[in-house]
């Protein structure tokens, strides 16, 4: 029932008038007209935008191709000045580059005369090349220092140059064709990603920044960063010098492990384990070692020396089978082995490293260590002077004189048969422990001023003892044969341990 029918059947209910209904269709009849006047009007602007939509659709290709060759002029000419700025920044980089050799190269060699000092093998020619190394590294590191700056003075100004011209240009057409926030990113990230910026505004412009890309070569710079660390090259080498009468032998060495045999052969064979902690203008790993070390022989001395702190160098050395007149082995960091020599006097000095000594006969043994331990077994010396800052010493060997100082560590002394004529020992901290045959003389003297001294040491008389809280002495002596064994020990935090040795 529509609302003509309904107004009729109100009235022959009785419910409104013959006046009221008349008002009532006439009140229908008018809103039905103006709803069919809105309907026309809508219809008509449906038309009329369809229209315009067409007419912007015919005009969408020709503003694309006025934008694409807006923005292919816009790359070119960012692409020319970015170039021309790389050209000039290559040159400065290549300058750079040549210059920082030079200076690597003489602080290097400035490094091994330091080494060689600290080797204690610095002589008058060495101190005269270092001071004119110093001369020359503070001129070439002022120059390095002035190219420096310019370099990145330029790298500032090409970093303004493109950060102007992508927020002026490139971030503009983003906006445009794309998402605002994204082309931020994009426009920071221009290097390198050119071809990939056409996802954000149109496929015509990827075309066109293909094709600028393909002009345009994105370099890589070499900022000479320096890695420590990293091994750039290791290699094996063999060295063999054929029927030697060398009786001297100078070993030193920066890096590396020194360890000296015995063979039935007049050969000196030489076995070593190479590696390069450093870049090296020469053609192989073997030349630049060749380079950094002096290894050579005559009929008197055998020289084997890499001061190159870049170089590590663990040795195996056969000798022939004979007695040396003087052997010296100075080290900063690695260990030494020395098994079935014989010589005269031996030096050995090491910095970080253990010193270990077996059937060695020699008539003088000097150690001077700093962080390692001295161990020396089945060994016959004449004399033994032994100094170490911190470690251990372990000696259980025939010396007829024993001088032996410690300052962290413990000190273990063992004698079994041979002639013992002195032993003195001292440690700041740490225990000496002393083992002496039974049928040995001995006059001995203890200091220890906040350990105790135990003595089991058999048939011995005391001659004093004091048992003070910060002070113990104990002095005694045993008489067995006509030439006593004079020992002196002093500890200060530690305790003296003595004993009759076990046979």
């Amino acid at each position: 029932m529509n609302e003509r029918e309904r107004i009729l059947a109100l009235v022959r209910e009785g419910v409104i008038s013959t006046e009221e209904a008349i008002e009532l269709l006439e009140n229908v009849a008018k809103n039905q007209s103006q709803e069919a006047e809105q309907k026309h009007a809508a219809t008509d602007f449906v038309e009329n935008q369809s229209a315009k939509e067409q007419e912007t659709t015919e005009n969408q290709d020709e503003i694309d191709k006025k934008d694409k060759a807006n923005f292919e002029k816009i790359l070119e000419s960012l692409a020319s000045e970015i170039s021309h700025f790389s050209s000039q920044v290559d040159g400065k980089t290549e300058v750079l580059q040549t210059l920082r050799r030079e200076i690597t190269k003489k602080a290097e060699r400035r490094q091994e005369i330091t080494t060689q000092e600290e080797l204690e093998s610095l002589t008058p020619e060495l101190e005269m090349e270092a001071l004119r190394l110093d001369e020359e590294l503070v001129g070439l590191r002022s120059q390095e220092k002035a190219l420096r700056e310019e370099k990145r003075a330029m790298d500032e100004q090409m970093r303004t140059l493109k950060k102007e011209q992508i927020e002026k240009n490139v971030k503009a057409f983003g906006e445009k064709f794309g998402n605002k926030e994204e082309w931020k990113v994009t426009a920071n990230d221009l290097g390198g990603k050119l071809n990939k910026i056409g996802s954000q505004f149109g496929r015509f412009i990827s075309k066109t920044v293909d094709t600028v890309s393909d002009n345009i070569e994105w370099k890589e710079f070499d900022f000479n960063f320096n890695v420590p660390g990293i091994v750039t090259s290791k290699f094996q080498h063999e060295l063999n010098f054929e029927n030697t009468s060398a009786t001297i032998l100078d070993f030193q060495l920066a890096n590396g492990n020194v360890t000296l045999k015995k063979w039935d052969r007049a050969d000196i064979k030489v076995a070593a384990d190479v590696k390069i902690y450093a870049k090296f203008e020469e053609e192989t790993p073997l030349a630049a070692f060749e380079a950094r070390s002096t290894i050579q022989i005559d009929s008197d001395t055998f020289t084997f020396r890499v001061p190159n702190k870049r170089v590590r160098c663990d040795i195996i050395v056969w000798l022939p089978e004979r007695e040396y007149d003087y052997m010296a082995l100075k080290l900063l960091n690695g260990n030494v082995s020395v098994t079935d020599f014989k010589g005269k006097d031996i030096y050995l000095k090491s910095t970080n490293g253990n010193m270990t000594f077996n059937n060695v006969k020699a008539t003088m043994l000097e150690l001077d260590g700093v962080n390692g331990q001295i161990t020396i077994t089945d060994s016959q010396l004449v004399d033994l002077i032994a100094k170490l800052v911190n470690g251990e010493m372990t000696i259980s060997s025939q010396i007829t004189s024993s001088a032996l100082s410690l300052v962290n560590g413990p000190i273990r002394l063992t004698y079994k048969t041979g002639t013992i004529k002195r032993i003195e020992a001292s440690s700041v901290n740490g225990a000496i422990k002393l083992a002496l045959p039974a049928d040995k003389s001995v006059e001995l003297e203890a200091h220890s001023s906040f350990g105790s001294i135990k003595n089991r040491m058999q048939e011995v008389e005391v001659l004093k003892e004091t048992t003070e809280k910060t002070s113990k002495v104990l002095q005694f002596r045993r008489l067995v044969d006509n030439e006593p064994v004079m020992v002196e020990l002093k500890t200060t935090n530690g305790s003296i341990l003595l004993k009759d040795t076990d046979i």
